[in-house]
């Protein structure tokens, strides 16, 4: 009498041997020392199995064990920032209108902010153009004004967050820009002042080594012998120097 013959006895076969094919791909394509390596774990694993069933597992598998998928570190939005595109900020900004960073009529120059109102008004009224650093165009802008001032009073509306562990990608835009401005020789002012002198970005932003850092209400530091006042403006520090310890 003849056994009724399984359904999917021969699509079962088929996936057995592509599987066995691709198993034995993967297993190429890793070092000589890895593949020795898991041909002797499998090995043992196959020979600590009862003898009966030693037999059909080789058949099956045929090759010693795929290597799975490496698994992302990051996903998401994360994993995305990791290698931003350099010319993105750029590209947003032209199409959103390109920021004006001219000097003004009276020839006060263009200061890219992320800071509190009271700072914006007292640049303005010292006749310079304030100009918004905000996430999404801040490397393209900070590479074209002519000074940056971070207020560390002043990280609220867009920029919230962005000293807190919560809002890492936003402090790393900022830094980026921060580093794009210094590298074209632009000097990045960091005010430091506020409650929130002492939250993990702040402390990370007094400590940038691309940041030149102004203490308000504290007194110039007198020059030394040495030095010549008019070898550099202090026009900026001293603006920022004579700001209240804390955005009214």
């Amino acid at each position: 009498m003849t056994s009724p013959s399984f359904p999917g006895r021969a699509a079962l076969g088929r996936a057995v041997r592509t599987a066995r094919t691709a198993a034995r791909g993967a297993v190429r394509t890793l070092p000589s020392e890895q593949q020795a390596l898991l041909r002797r774990a499998g090995g043992r694993a196959l020979r600590e199995l009862p003898p009966p069933v030693q037999a059909p597992v080789r058949r099956l598998a045929g090759a010693a064990p795929a290597r799975l998928p490496a698994v992302p570190a990051v996903t998401g939005r994360a994993a995305a920032a990791v290698d931003a595109d350099p010319r993105a900020a750029a590209r947003l900004e032209a199409a959103l209108g390109v920021v004006d960073v001219s000097r003004t009529p009276s020839g006060g120059r263009a200061v890219g902010v992320v800071a509190a109102d009271d700072i914006r008004a007292a640049l303005a009224s010292a006749g310079h153009r304030v100009v918004p650093i905000v996430p999404g165009t801040a490397v393209a802008v900070a590479e074209r004004v002519e000074a940056v001032v971070v207020d560390l009073d002043g990280f609220a509306g867009v920029w919230d967050g962005a000293l807190d562990a919560t809002g890492v990608a936003l402090f790393r835009e900022l830094r980026a820009a921060m580093a794009a401005a210094h590298g074209r020789g632009t000097t990045c002012w960091v005010l430091s002042r506020g409650p929130g002198r002492h939250r993990l970005g702040a402390l990370a932003l007094l400590r940038a080594e691309d940041a030149v850092v102004v203490t308000a209400g504290a007194d110039r530091a007198p020059a030394h012998l040495t030095e010549d006042p008019g070898d550099a403006s202090l026009g900026l520090a001293d603006l920022l120097r004579a700001c209240p310890e804390a955005a009214s």
